[in-house]
């Protein structure tokens, strides 16, 4: 399968992700004369091939010179895309479609507009490169991650603006099937229809792979009679994963820890129990011995979401699936989130240790001085990724110490930094190394986001500086032709990762449920993961692309008047900031291009 392929100057390279491709495209300097963008043609496995789309168009008067209907200029075909990489992941249609898992194969092909017309396709001058578009798999190791993206036109296309994931705020368990909304939207044949979607359809759009991963390997284990289930819980509120556990709890299957810090427990303002009360309430009406659930936060938060499946009647530990995801409808179908999947009796036995060493609450207050605590845990094992897992909390020296091997690594970047991370304001080394590398060093291509910030940084053009933008503020209200998008219902953003040289040398990324902060890795259970592993590296560095494209766009379109194409009537050709040198598009051309160092 050919991932980079080159001719007539141009060079086009596919990089894998989880569920979905990061394009990167070069044209040599010599060709851009009245280049105008890229059209791409993709073609899934055996299925009919098809354009990728373009919300951006040219303006109406170029659109009609060149006789293109309205309802043909979505397509890249007549509106080329107008940068030098692209994510593309696979549609889904009304209402939710199969998505096509497979080989899929694109053809890239620059175009040209000259006096305003847009020259015919020429595919002499097209590039193809085939790659395999599948969930993310190596190995005995998976990676998946939440779609989110409440705030986006896909999402409106299939559910309008409704951002409501759960019927109300007081049932933790409700019909998933039952009728969420209805979205009103136009087939190719012109024909209009009013669809209805239930609370699922949403449920799988947004929850995507990570949503997958975990139902497998909840499914799993509940399949296997033989199997029992170890998990630690923050949030916990989805009412399948709650279904799941309970009926594991029933069976005498499960052991948990489950958060008890001041947000999951009382009862609010019209008298309604947390759902992680409820969820304790069922466990103990439910649970058949030996399943057992302790409710307790370490120092101040039990901050995992990890779940240990096990040979019962051996107790060894043989697959753990752990992240940044909670457990929680707003985990799942809300925040931008990833899962970790290992099926690894190592990795399996180091996670049950650390859990049997914080069953009960006064295990949790001296787990920080426990081995597991203190040292690191190298992983080397043929079908894992070469890794180092840390569980927190720490104290203080164990956590000074890790924390400046991370932030020196950062600091020495030799080619890229990428990152989603909730929070980025925290006292922290780690993140203070993430802003110097953007604020210090324009060497390093820096882009990143976190949810909320206040010092955003946009691209600006003749610079290098790295890109900051934030899950919030960005503009719900777009100028014609997007539609008007639902405001995000909590938080946008709940990744905790930072990717360094995905390019480089030796590519690594820190993820995990950690907020990288100093003060919360002394006092909350955590685990903190640093993966050396190109393949999984990349992953998240597309993860963060798409992210932050994403956000950066509503950020740039704050503004009332329609928004088009550039044409040759602007005084700047679109692509002049890709071949200047001091410019962070330059850079970001080359260094996806380029293979690793």
């Amino acid at each position: 399968m050919k991932t980079v392929n080159s001719g007539s100057g141009l060079k086009v390279r596919a990089h894998k992700g989880d569920a979905m491709t990061l394009l990167a495209f070069d044209l040599s300097e010599g060709r851009s004369p009245n280049f105008t963008g890229f059209s791409i043609r993709i073609t899934p496995g055996t299925r009919a091939p098809y354009y990728l789309t373009n919300l951006l168009r040219y303006p109406p008067s170029i659109l009609k010179k060149n006789n293109i209907k309205s309802s043909d200029a979505g397509s890249t075909l007549y509106s080329p895309i107008q940068k030098f990489r692209w994510v593309h992941v696979p549609a889904t249609f009304h209402q939710i479609d199969r998505v096509f898992y497979g080989t899929y194969t694109y053809e890239v092909t620059p175009r040209y507009l000259v006096d305003d017309i847009l020259q015919p396709l020429d595919p002499t001058r097209t590039v193809t490169v085939t790659i395999d578009v599948s969930p993310f798999r190596s190995g005995n190791f998976q990676i998946g991650f939440t779609r989110g993206f409440v705030a986006s036109q896909a999402y409106t296309s299939h559910f309008g603006n409704n951002s409501k994931v759960r019927p109300n705020k007081k049932d933790l368990i409700y019909d998933i099937h039952a009728k969420s909304g209805s979205v009103t939207y136009t087939k190719k044949n012109g024909v209009t229809v009013v669809e209805d979607y239930t609370f699922e359809d949403q449920h799988i759009w947004m929850g995507w792979q990570a949503r997958t991963r975990v139902l497998e390997f909840l499914d799993e284990t509940i399949a296997d009679p033989k199997l029992s289930l170890d998990a630690f819980a923050f949030d916990l509120d989805e009412p399948v994963v709650c279904s799941r556990l309970l009926k594991l709890a029933a069976q005498g299957r499960l052991r948990m820890i489950l958060d008890n810090s001041a947000s999951h427990t009382g009862a609010d303002a019209s008298g309604v129990a947390a759902f992680e009360d409820q969820f304790e309430t069922e466990f103990n009406l439910q649970a058949a011995i030996p399943s057992t659930i302790i409710r307790g936060r370490f120092h101040s938060l039990a901050h995992s979401k990890v779940f240990i499946q096990k040979k019962t009647s051996t107790n060894v530990a043989v697959k753990v699936l752990t992240g940044s995801t909670n457990f929680s409808t707003n985990g799942f179908y809300i925040n931008a989130n990833h899962v970790l999947v290992y099926a690894s009796r190592k990795v399996a036995k180091l996670y049950a240790d650390a859990f049997t060493a914080s069953l009960g609450t006064e295990l949790m207050k001296k787990f920080k001085n426990s081995d597991l605590a203190i040292q690191d845990h190298a992983i080397e094992e043929s079908g894992m990724p070469d890794m180092t897992i840390r569980f927190a909390p720490h104290t203080e020296p164990v956590a000074s110490a890790f924390f400046k091997l991370i932030s020196e690594r950062i600091k020495a970047a030799e080619s890229d930094v990428l990152f989603a991370i909730m929070q980025d304001d925290s006292a922290s080394s780690i993140l203070d190394a993430v802003r110097y590398v953007r604020d210090n060093n324009e060497n390093i291509y820096s882009y990143g986001i976190t949810d909320t910030t206040s010092t955003i940084s946009l691209y600006k053009p003749h610079s290098k500086h790295g890109v900051l933008v934030a899950g919030k503020g960005g503009a719900k209200i777009l100028p014609p032709p997007f539609n008007k998008e639902a405001a995000i219902p909590g938080i946008a953003i709940h990744h905790k990762f930072v990717v360094v040289d995905f390019k480089g040398k030796d590519p690594v990324v820190y993820c995990g449920s950690s907020n990288l902060a100093f003060g919360p890795e002394q006092r909350n259970g955590d685990n903190l993961i640093e993966i050396r592993n190109l393949a999984a590296v990349t992953v998240f560095a597309i993860e963060a692309i798409r992210l932050v494209d994403h956000f950066s766009f509503r950020y740039r379109t704050e503004v009332s008047e329609q928004i088009y194409l550039k044409t040759a009537n602007s005084d700047t050709p679109w692509y002049a900031s890709y071949y200047d040198p001091e410019d962070l598009h330059c850079v970001e051309r080359l260094l996806m291009i380029s293979a690793k160092r």
